[in-house]
C-alpha cells in the first residue's frame, strides 16, 4: 500500500531513499534544513570505495592514544569534558577487538558489494557525476607496502577486484605521481564522483518523479501518538503529518533522540577538503595511505580530502588541519606546491562507536525508521541503505547478514 512518507535529511542517504521509495509507489516529502550545499554528502572526497574497512581496527587501538594527543595526526580529539565522548571512546576501544573487526568487515564488505551493484543504473544516468574508473591506494614506505599486501589478500578473499603493482609497473599505469611512490593497489570496482553534482541531480530527479523537496525546512520536533509517529513540527511551527517517518539526518539525528526515545552513540567526525587548481592534475584518483589523504582530480581542479577530528558538533575551521592536506600530499605529488587554492570546506560525518551504520525500525515505534551512522561510507553505502530501509518500511525483516546494523541493537 502507498504511504505518505516524511524524510528528515537531504543528504545522499535521504535522497537515494526518496528515489527508492518513489519507485515503489510511495508519496515522499523530504525536509532539508539547509540548501543541499555544503553538507558531508556534497563535500566528501568523492571516491566510492566498496570494501573500505571500518574505522575501529586493531591497529587503530594500538596507536589511538598517540594519535589523539598529536594535533597533526589524521585522527585528532581535542581535549574537552564530555561524558558522551568518553563513553564513545570506551565503546570504540572495545570495537577494535580482532573478532569484532572481522564481523564488521564482513558485514560492510557484503553491504558495499550490494551497494556497488545498485550504482550501475546511476552510472548510466549521471555520467558527468559518476565514473567507474576505479581508484588507487598509493604508498611510499615498506610499512605501506606491507599494508597493501594485507589489504589485497583481505579484499580478494571477499571477492573484490584488486591488483597490486610496484615500481615501473605502477608508474606505467598511473601518470603524474612522483617516483617516491613505490607501490599501489588498484580498486577496480571503485567509482570516482563529483559529490555536489550527484546530490543536485538526485534532488532534481526526485522532484521530477513526483516527490516533494523542501529546503530551508528545519525540523524542531517529532510528534508521536502513543507508540506511533504522528507528525513533524518545523521551526516555523508548521506541522506536517505522515504515515511513516524516516530520519536520515546524519549526526543531526541525535537531536531527535528524545522524541524517538532512542539513544544512538555517535560522534561528529569533522573532515576537511581543499580544492586546488593545477595545470596537470594526476590522471587517477588515489588514497595516499600513509598520509590518510584522498586526491580526486576534477577537471583542472583537484580535491584533497581527509582527517577525522572529533571536536563536537561545530563548523570551526582549524587552519592547521586544513593545511595538513597539501603538506602531506607533497610527498607523493611535489607539483602540488605550485597549485592555486580555490576553495576550502569542512563537514561532519556521523560515526558510531562500533563502526556500523544504524538502520531500521525505531524500537517501540511501528512507523518510524532511521538510517544514519555511515561515517566515511555514506555515498559508498547509499544505494544499499536505500534498498534496505525501503524494505523495512515495506514490512520486510532485516536479513540475517545485516542484523548487526539494526538500530534495535541500541534498545
Amino acid at each position: 500500500m502507498s504511504k505518505r512518507i516524511i524524510i528528515i535529511g537531504g543528504g545522499i542517504i535521504g535522497l537515494l531513499s526518496s528515489r527508492e521509495l518513489l519507485r515503489r509507489g510511495h508519496e515522499v516529502t523530504l525536509l532539508e534544513g539547509g540548501n543541499l550545499r555544503g553538507s558531508a554528502s556534497s563535500g566528501n572526497a568523492g571516491v566510492i570505495s566498496p570494501g573500505h574497512p571500518p574505522i575501529p581496527t586493531p591497529d587503530v587501538a594500538n596507536r589511538a592514544l598517540k594519535m589523539m594527543l598529536d594535533r597533526r595526526s589524521p585522527l585528532y580529539i581535542p581535549p574537552r569534558p564530555s561524558l558522551s565522548l568518553l563513553n564513545w571512546l570506551l565503546a570504540f576501544r572495545k570495537a577494535c577487538r580482532p573478532s569484532h573487526y572481522k564481523m564488521v568487515s564482513d558485514v560492510l564488505d557484503r553491504f558495499s558489494m550490494r551497494s556497488r551493484e545498485l550504482f550501475d543504473p546511476l552510472l548510466k544516468e549521471i555520467p558527468s557525476a559518476l565514473e567507474a574508473s576505479g581508484f588507487w591506494e598509493l604508498v611510499r614506505t615498506p610499512e605501506g607496502l606491507h599494508h597493501l599486501v594485507t589489504e589485497r589478500d583481505r579484499l580478494e578473499k571477499a571477492g573484490f577486484d584488486v591488483e597490486l603493482k610496484e615500481g615501473d609497473d605502477l608508474h606505467a599505469e598511473v601518470g603524474g605521481w612522483d617516483q617516491t611512490v613505490r607501490a599501489g593497489l588498484v580498486h577496480r570496482l571503485g567509482i570516482v564522483a563529483r559529490p555536489d553534482e550527484l546530490l543536485l541531480h538526485l534532488a532534481e530527479r526526485m522532484q521530477a518523479e513526483g516527490g516533494t523537496l523542501r529546503t530551508a525546512s528545519k525540523v524542531s520536533r517529532i510528534h508521536r501518538d502513543g507508540q506511533r509517529f504522528d507528525s513533524v513540527e518545523l521551526e516555523s511551527s508548521e506541522r506536517i503529518e505522515g504515515d511513516t517517518l524516516l530520519v536520515t539526518a546524519g549526526i543531526w539525528t541525535t537531536r531527535f533522540a528524545s522524541d524517538l526515545d532512542i539513544r544512538i552513540p555517535m560522534q561528529a567526525a569533522k573532515g576537511y577538503h581543499v580544492m586546488l587548481e593545477m595545470e596537470r592534475p594526476p590522471d587517477c584518483a588515489a588514497v595516499l595511505q600513509e598520509a590518510c589523504v584522498v586526491v580526486n582530480p576534477m577537471g583542472t581542479h583537484v580535491r584533497l580530502a581527509g582527517t577525522l577530528e572529533l571536536s563536537g558538533i561545530n563548523d570551526r575551521m582549524v587552519r592547521r588541519r586544513l593545511d595538513m592536506l597539501a603538506e602531506a600530499t607533497r610527498a607523493y605529488l611535489s607539483r602540488i606546491e605550485q597549485a592555486k587554492r580555490v576553495s576550502e570546506w569542512n563537514g561532519l560525518r556521523p560515526c558510531t562507536a562500533d563502526g556500523l551504520p544504524a538502520i531500521g525500525q525505531v524500537p517501540g515505534l511501528g512507523n518510524a525508521f532511521v538510517a544514519t551512522g555511515h561515517a566515511m561510507m555514506g555515498v559508498t553505502l547509499g544505494p544499499g541503505t536505500a534498498e534496505l530501509v525501503a524494505d523495512c518500511i515495506d514490512g520486510r525483516s532485516i536479513p540475517d547478514w545485516a542484523r548487526p546494523m539494526d538500530i534495535a541493537r541500541y534498545r
